[in-house]
């Protein structure tokens, strides 16, 4: 009888071998798997690195360009306005030379538009008929 007791505990410790070898090859393929895709996953996260470097020059070149058009565009604002102030500025003179052609006196350009009498004259006098000169 002690033959068996024997004959059980081999057969025991066999099961709890098999157990334990089949339990370590399950393991390292979890571990293996989990290596490709750490592998996996190192590779995308390089690629993504890459990419966002890239998107970031992309965006400082962006940005200089969108500033450099900004400052275009208000130095364009600028010179129009001031364009636009100057032809306001220019135009009771040229009002007045076009009525100074059509015969108006000097009060006329006066009373008018506004102008001083020194500037009526200086008008009349650039732009009024030569023979009639005389203020």
């Amino acid at each position: 009888m002690n033959a068996l007791p024997d004959i059980a505990a081999w057969w025991i410790a066999g099961v709890i071998g098999l157990f334990v070898v089949v339990w370590a090859l399950v393991q390292w393929a979890r571990v293996k798997q989990l290596n490709r895709r750490l592998s996996e996953t190192e590779s995308r996260i390089s690629a993504l690195s890459d990419s966002i470097s890239a998107l970031c020059s992309g965006a400082v070149g962006v940005d200089q360009r969108v500033n450099r058009l900004e400052r275009r565009g208000r130095d364009l604002v600028y010179r129009q306005e001031t364009m636009e102030s100057q032809q306001h500025a220019d135009r009771p003179y040229a009002e007045a030379i076009s009525l100074v052609h059509k015969g108006a006196t000097v009060e006329r350009l006066e009373e008018e538009l506004g102008l001083s009498q020194s500037e009526a004259e200086l008008v009349f006098m650039l732009h009024g008929d030569s023979e009639k000169t005389e203020i």
